[in-house]
């Protein structure tokens, strides 16, 4: 059977009907520099997230899981370099927005939960402390109405700098890279490549022009950014009035009654006092009651207790409820879950996975969950994606990675899953990834496969379409290529769900 392929990273395919991207990624690539050269932990990376949906992102230790949820997050490393792609998020590309904005973004828009709960949380601060603090720090509501005013221009200010910062940086990698290539010629004692060195030279030439065009853009945004602010203070100023007015007029009756009924009066000035303040803040009495509500929808017992414990008198289970607690408490579009359950043993991870799926259709929320064991998100993923060495090799709804895989890496995968059903051993993948230091030219996964073609050593396959929603980056799927049975051990157990399901594959 001959299969399209689809201009892959550029492209995810076709969009299932009635479904609502909330993140796009598109032709992600993200090195680190180090002392032995640049690593491409991430290599043309492309998905989408959809609404109220979870997308599971599994792979090996080092294929680039993580990386490419902290670019999302906008907390890579300083030696990081996004080389290329996009990540749009409320029309925004997520690459090119300031930290500024990632402020107004982070945790508020998009939430993580990290893998160790314990170094995510304060050893010497009160559970209650670290969840109310958000929401006070963040609780000034006339703060927010001014930022709100300015917002647009703020955003566009900001990200002006931020281009303007990454050209630089731009310049200075392409610098680094003419020397580097001029360093090696001479080592090897061989004439330097013109063509490269030409390539750079005009690149750096483009970022200038780019950087003068920014520049320009710069000053009239400026402009515009000083406009907004004097009108947001203005605007600012007149609610601040208007809450004002209605507390001195709440007060006058409070007050004409204070000598006829004292203890009366002293009630009802503290109820409009408590009032009027959380017209302008969160008080801590709202946050303490948010904080306890939330505590008590994870599965926390007797929050009022624990909300003044410490981390270290929780359990490893109950600390990852804190940690998803928190992370609830601004009420994210967004949740990622980078193997929040990998530290927990076997019932607690079942009772986390429940409890993430739960909150998932309560606060109508998208979910990216990353994992190492296909195992983990059987239950609870809406699609799959496997990583391997920096790049998505095979993607599809659950049902077609576990009924239907056809990448090599996938049955490996499923290979090693530990099952009580099947009586074939357990398949261990050989070899070790590569470095990625000095990327694969073909197929990465090829040194470890047993289906390698020649093909695969020489050409990176194309992404495959195998249907609406099934794609896969695999030699295999070509015409061309001999025909490749799955492992019989990962066809056993096709067979077994199936069978247990009452299902028709």
């Amino acid at each position: 059977m001959e299969y399209k392929t689809i201009d892959y990273p550029r492209s995810v395919g076709v969009a299932p009907e009635g479904k609502e991207a909330v993140l796009s990624v598109r032709d992600l690539a993200i090195s680190f520099k180090t002392d032995e050269g640049y690593v491409h932990a991430v290599r043309g990376v492309a998905f989408d997230l959809y609404k109220e949906e979870t997308l599971c992102i599994v792979g090996e230790s080092g294929s680039g899981k993580s990386v490419t949820n902290k670019a999302i997050m906008g907390i890579l490393a300083r030696t990081a370099h996004i080389d290329s792609g996009s990540i749009l998020y409320e029309g925004e590309d997520l690459t090119k927005v300031s930290e500024e904005e990632f402020h107004r973004i982070r945790g508020t828009k998009i939430g993580m939960i990290f893998q160790d709960p314990l170094s995510s949380l304060n050893p010497i601060m009160k559970i209650g402390k670290q969840m109310t603090e958000v929401m006070i720090i963040n609780g000034n509501h006339l703060k927010r109405y001014y930022n709100d005013l300015i917002n647009a221009e703020f955003i566009a200010y900001k990200n002006d700098l931020r281009l303007l910062s990454l050209e630089k940086e731009e310049r200075k990698i392409l610098k680094s890279r003419i020397k580097d290539e001029q360093k090696k010629a001479k080592k090897e004692k061989r004439p330097v490549d013109e063509a490269k060195l030409s390539s750079y030279a005009e690149k750096i030439q483009t970022s200038l022009a780019h950087t003068a065009d920014l520049q320009i853009q710069l000053k009239a945004d400026k402009a515009a950014l000083m406009e907004a602010k004097k009108g947001a203070k203005a605007k600012v100023k007149e609610k601040k009035q208007g809450i004002d007015a209605v507390h001195k007029a709440n007060l006058k009756p409070i007050l004409s009654s204070l000598f006829k009924n004292p203890k009366q009066a002293y009630g009802d000035f503290l109820q409009e006092h408590r009032r009027y303040l959380s017209d302008l803040r969160v008080t801590h009495k709202e946050a303490k009651e948010r904080a306890l509500k939330i505590m008590a929808e994870v599965g926390i017992p007797e929050p009022e207790r624990r909300f003044k414990q410490y981390p270290f008198e929780f359990s490893g289970g109950m600390r990852q409820r804190i940690v998803i607690a928190i992370a609830l408490t601004a009420e994210p579009d967004v949740l990622i879950c980078d193997e929040p359950t990998t530290a927990l043993d076997v019932t607690i991870q079942a009772q986390i996975l429940e409890l993430i799926n739960r909150l998932k259709a309560d606060h109508h929320m998208s979910v990216i969950f990353i994992t190492h064991d296909l195992g983990v998100v059987a239950n609870m993923a809406d699609r799959v994606a496997v990583m391997y060495a920096g790049k998505i090799v095979e993607y599809g709804t659950a049902q077609d990675i576990f009924y239907r895989p056809v990448h090599p890496y996938t049955w490996a995968l499923l290979s090693s899953i530990p099952d009580v059903d099947s009586k074939e051993s357990l398949d261990a993948i050989p070899g070790t990834p590569p470095n990625m230091l000095f990327p694969p030219e073909g197929d990465a996964f090829a040194e470890r496969s047993k289906y390698a073609l020649a093909v695969d050593f020489k050409a990176e396959p194309p992404m495959y379409c195998l249907s609406d929603t099934h794609y896969a980056s695999t030699w295999l799927l070509d015409p061309r290529a001999p025909k490749a049975e799955m492992p019989q051990i990962v066809k056993t157990r096709i067979e077994n769900s199936l069978k247990k399901g009452g299902k028709a594959q």
